[in-house]
């Protein structure tokens, strides 16, 4: 098939208009010979149109999975699981087409595996301060896939604002100029790869987040008779356990696939007369459930290990009825539960 270089060529003429419009062009290239089965030509194209920067998240994520895809077809098995690995970060509920063979798919479950394994995810959420005059952007970026954030902050209901640039640090304390201060105001905030091309947001231009001067980061009046009780761990210990039981399972179930695919793939299937499903229909249907429970696990066990982050970080500190005295015995009430101290 001979189409890439005419495809590519007209990609990089249209270069000159505009950074989305090449890469829409580049990106719909990508697509078309995605759909002829021209790996090659849809690396190139992927490839270029993701150095063209200026996609948007989804899009993104579909050209790292092409790379992944067509990287996989060719045999570069490192690099395939490498794009899959930054098409999961962005999309987490991403699925690979069930009809692609193996030989695509295990550098995809490879990848799952990276994130099941994971104690975090890529996410990027921006929350205004205590003193209301900052906002406190956060950065979780395990892969090291951002290069740097982008910031768009403004008057609500001005005329949209120059970005700002900030660093890719876990926390970032950016103070907001005096003229938002004691003022409402909206925020839009991007995760970029060193190309351009989005990797996670909070709020968007189109829909920006709006922080009101009033009621917020108000700090917590508790009922009179409460202290705050201790953040407990139980429940994140618990799913992390169960998280990494599931991804152990995960990898078991892998394994297994691998020994039936190697008997597929084996001489063992290829006796002449019989198509290999009529000789080895047992072997693929194994092959067939132990993807199927590695996929599970993979996906369960990253779950619960999401969970555990999710638990251990909501795990704040929480009312609990302080000990109220009664009587001369220097008692003391709490809850349902009575305890005295002193002699009788």
């Amino acid at each position: 098939m001979k189409r890439a270089p005419l495809g590519l060529a007209a990609c990089l003429a249209l270069a000159w208009v505009s950074p989305a419009f090449a890469e829409s062009r580049a990106a719909a290239a990508a697509e078309r010979a995605y759909q002829d089965i021209d790996f090659p030509s849809t690396h190139e194209l992927a490839q270029h149109a993701l150095e063209s920067g200026g996609a948007t998240r989804q899009e993104t994520a579909r050209l790292y999975v092409l790379l992944g895809i067509s990287a996989a077809a060719q045999g570069n098995a490192e690099e395939a699981k490498q794009s899959f690995v930054a098409a999961l970060a962005i999309d987490p509920a991403l699925k690979l087409e069930k009809s692609l063979s193996p030989k695509i798919r295990d550098p995809y479950l490879e990848a799952q595996g990276y994130w099941s394994a994971s104690s975090e995810r890529l996410s990027l959420d921006a929350k205004p301060s205590s003193d209301k005059n900052h906002l406190m952007v956060r950065l979780a970026d395990p892969a090291t896939l951002v290069a740097k954030l982008e910031l768009r902050v403004g008057a609500v209901g001005d005329s949209p604002q120059a970005a700002l640039s900030l660093d890719r640090a876990p926390v970032t304390r950016f103070a907001l100029p005096q003229a938002l201060q004691d003022r409402d105001y909206e925020f839009a905030l991007r995760a970029l790869d060193r190309y351009g091309n989005v990797l996670a947001e909070d709020g968007a231009e189109a829909d920006p987040i709006v922080v009101r001067a009033a009621g917020e980061s108000r700090p917590v009046d508790y009922p009179s008779g409460f202290v705050p009780r201790g953040r407990s761990y139980l429940l994140p210990v618990v799913l992390g356990l169960a998280g990494l039981g599931a991804t152990a399972a995960g990898v078991v179930f892998h394994v297994k696939r691998e020994q039936a695919a190697s008997e597929w793939n084996g001489p063992g299937c290829e006796t002449p007369g019989q198509t290999r499903l009529e000789q080895c229909s047992s072997i693929d249907s194994r092959l067939k459930n132990d993807e199927r429970f590695a996929i599970g696990f993979y996906a369960g066990g990253g779950a619960l290990l999401t969970g555990s982050v999710i638990a251990l970080i909501a795990g704040r500190s929480s009312p609990e009825p302080q000990a109220r005295r009664a009587g001369a015995l220097n008692c003391a009430l709490a809850g349902p539960a009575v305890s005295c101290v002193g002699s009788f």
